[in-house]
Order: structure tokens, then C-alpha cells, then sequence
């Protein structure tokens, strides 16, 4: 206990929710981090290695990314323990449970998403488990070329920032070259979107290795061999080197996206960084340390919580009744003005963006929580999201 209680700052957390179901096999947690803003909304994480910090971590970069949005929301981000791979009744059973045990919780207005290891009917399934009517049309399930809307968005908007940051970088997306970290259902998406605006996608990982061929990699039939092969697809694809996973932060391309858990670039290996720009599908994926290293090295990264606040919007748009052509609408000119705000305020005020954003977003949830005016009830919640995305 002592351990997450040392983390406790400020801003919070408000509330760890531990859950046991040992008929399920359930284990679980539910960190809600603030609900200064009102309520409070963040992903499920499902793996079997997660920690109470990590969720806790994850729940406050939630509050930072609600913030950086102007959504007055709060962060909380949920945790299972159990393994992605884990199918059919027995993975409903888990999900159910989870669901009755946090049902309280989502009574009171947190709200979960999806998140590594799960996906949109996951989460329906959570909600079916606490008896709760879930506020979706089914936009995220919709399919675009044969994948899930949930599958586009967010690696959609990790290339928009990417794209504005290479503005500051004295660098043109198109031609450039990529390596990202990680090939599911959102790095499939980014390396889909990075050949779309002529970069050149030159090395993906997954958990069996990272592949990387100079010359560039074929992402349609990388995206075709993954339905295959899944994890294998690094090993079965010909035409490239199978190099060890973790060497994928360290290789000689323009654009770096870190894809999978936190802290990976930290103080000791921030210096092997050769990527100009860093635009995250993870969450945390940079030290503080590690984001003052690569500041002074004049390496452009893109805070986190803004460059994969796709499924964030997606879910907002959803909830508002969008169509698709919304949220891609809202991923360009939201993702692409923060990202373009916080560099160049950073620049202006030589501070790292990511500092600066937190800084940023401290101040704005500081603030909310010292105001007389009640928390906006869930209209007014809906109005001034469909105000913010002009829909």
C-alpha cells in the first residue's frame, strides 16, 4: 500500500478500486484519478503483467489528455489481470465480472473505453456484466476497409500530430522514414496513414521481434499477413532482417512511434535515440528524464496524451452521434492544432512540450477544482463537446 501512496500528489488519485471475482478468475482495478472536472472516463487494460502503478500512471495521463481537450473530464483507467489471448465464455466471464464489481464505480459516472488487450464489444461486454446501458452508437465497430473504425482512429491521429511536429522539424512527412513499435490494431493503423502521406515505413515490431528493411516495407501486405499470422507476421514477412524487438527505438529513421508500455525510453538509453520526431501510441512511453534528453538534443516529441488522443475523440464523436468523416475530421484539426499549440509555446518558453503540457493541464484541473460552479451535468457535457468539435 505504501508504494501507491507515495505516488499521491496534488491532483490525486481519488480512488483505487481492487476487484476479486474467484469464481470468474477475475482480478482487477479501477484507479479513478480526479473527478475535479465532474466525471471521470479512461481504457481497459488487459495483460497479465500490469501493476497498480501502471493503471494509476495511465489514469493521470487520462486527466492530462481530458484536459489538453478541454473536455472538463477526469481521468481513471482500468486494469485485468489475464492474458489478451484469452477467448470465448471464459473471457465473457472475466469481462462480466469485472463489470458487476465495478458497477458502482460507472454508476457514479466513471465511464471505461478499450485499451491494449481489448476492444470495443469488450467493453460492451463490461457494461452488459454491470447491467448498464452503454452510451454507443457502434461507431468504433463500423469497419473501413475491412478493420474496425476503433482500429484507424488513433493510429490515424498519432500520423496528424507526427505530421505537424515534422513542420517544426524542418522535415516533410512524405518521404520520410518510420519505424513503429508494435503491429495491432493501432500500429496497423498508424503504418497504414504513414504511407498514405508518402512516408516510408522502414520497420514494425511485435512481441516475436522487430522487422526492418532500409529500403521500406510493404504495409499492404504486411497488413494482409497479420490477419494470418498475427505476432508471426514479423518472421513469415520476406524481403527484410528479424532483429531483436527492442532495437526498434534505436534505429537510424525521421519519425519514432513508441507503441506498447511505459518508460521504455528512459535517462540510460535516451542518448541512443536517432529519430528526429517522436509521435506515441503509448501512453508514457518517455521518462521525465528521458523528455529533457531528447529536448536538449533538439528530438521533437509529441506529449503522448495528445498524439493518441484518437480513441478519445472517437468516442466522443460517437457519443454525439458522428459519423465517421466526423472523427476524421476532429483527429486533423484537433490533434493538429494542440500538437502545433504546444510546440510552439515550448519553443517560445524553452521547456520540453511535455512538461510544458502538464503544466498546462495541472493548472486547468487546479483551477476547476477551486471554482464555485457545480460539475456540468451530462447534457451539458454533450453540448460542450459538440461546441469543441463543431458538430
Amino acid at each position: 500500500m505504501r508504494e501507491w501512496m507515495e505516488l499521491t500528489d496534488e491532483l490525486g488519485p481519488e480512488k483505487i478500486f481492487h476487484v476479486y471475482n474467484p469464481k470468474a478468475g477475475m482480478r482487477g482495478v479501477l484507479v479513478v484519478d480526479t473527478t475535479s472536472m465532474g466525471v471521470a472516463g479512461g481504457g481497459t487494460r488487459m495483460l497479465p503483467d500490469i501493476s497498480t502503478e501502471e493503471i494509476f500512471r495511465l489514469a493521470r495521463a487520462m486527466t492530462y489528455k481530458f484536459a489538453t481537450l478541454d473536455f472538463p473530464v477526469g481521468g481513471s483507467k482500468a486494469g485485468i489481470w489475464a492474458g489478451p489471448g484469452i477467448s470465448g465464455p471464459q473471457r465473457e466471464e472475466i469481462l462480466r465480472a469485472f463489470g458487476s464489481a465495478v458497477k458502482p464505480l460507472l454508476e457514479s459516472g466513471v465511464t471505461v473505453g478499450a485499451d491494449i488487450g481489448t476492444d470495443a464489444k469488450d467493453v460492451a461486454t463490461i457494461y452488459e456484466g454491470a447491467g448498464i446501458t452503454l452510451q454507443s452508437t457502434g461507431l468504433a465497430s463500423e469497419e473501413i476497409d475491412g478493420e474496425p473504425l476503433e482500429n484507424h482512429a488513433t493510429g490515424y491521429g498519432v500520423v496528424v500530430a507526427a505530421k505537424a511536429a515534422c513542420e517544426f522539424a524542418d522535415m516533410d512527412i512524405k518521404g520520410s522514414t518510420v519505424a513503429i513499435e508494435g503491429f495491432g490494431k493501432v500500429g496497423g493503423g498508424v503504418a497504414r496513414y504513414m504511407s498514405e502521406e508518402g512516408a516510408k515505413v522502414v520497420a514494425i515490431s511485435t512481441l516475436e521481434g522487430t522487422l526492418y528493411g532500409s529500403d521500406g516495407l510493404d504495409v499492404n501486405r504486411l497488413l494482409a499477413m497479420r490477419k494470418e499470422f498475427g505476432d508471426r507476421v514479423v518472421k513469415e514477412y520476406e524481403g527484410a532482417q528479424l532483429i531483436d524487438k527492442g532495437e526498434i527505438y534505436f534505429l537510424p529513421v525521421d519519425i519514432l512511434v513508441p507503441g506498447a508500455r511505459p518508460y521504455v525510453i528512459d535517462r540510460d538509453n535516451a542518448n541512443r535515440i536517432q529519430a528526429k520526431v517522436i509521435s506515441s501510441i503509448a501512453n508514457l512511453p518517455i521518462s521525465d528524464e528521458a523528455e529533457e534528453i531528447l529536448f536538449n538534443r533538439k528530438i521533437l516529441s509529441v506529449p503522448d496524451f495528445i498524439s493518441n488522443a484518437g480513441g478519445v475523440l472517437l468516442a466522443v464523436v460517437d457519443i454525439l452521434g458522428g459519423t465517421a468523416d466526423d472523427v476524421f475530421r476532429a483527429l486533423r484539426e484537433v490533434i493538429g492544432s494542440n500538437t502545433r499549440d504546444i510546440i510552439t509555446y515550448a519553443y517560445k518558453q524553452r521547456i520540453n512540450p511535455r512538461a510544458l503540457a502538464v503544466k498546462r493541464a495541472t493548472e486547468k484541473v487546479l483551477k476547476a477544482r477551486e471554482g464555485r460552479e457545480p460539475a456540468p451535468t451530462f447534457e451539458e457535457l454533450l453540448k460542450l463537446a459538440r461546441e469543441r468539435l463543431k458538430m
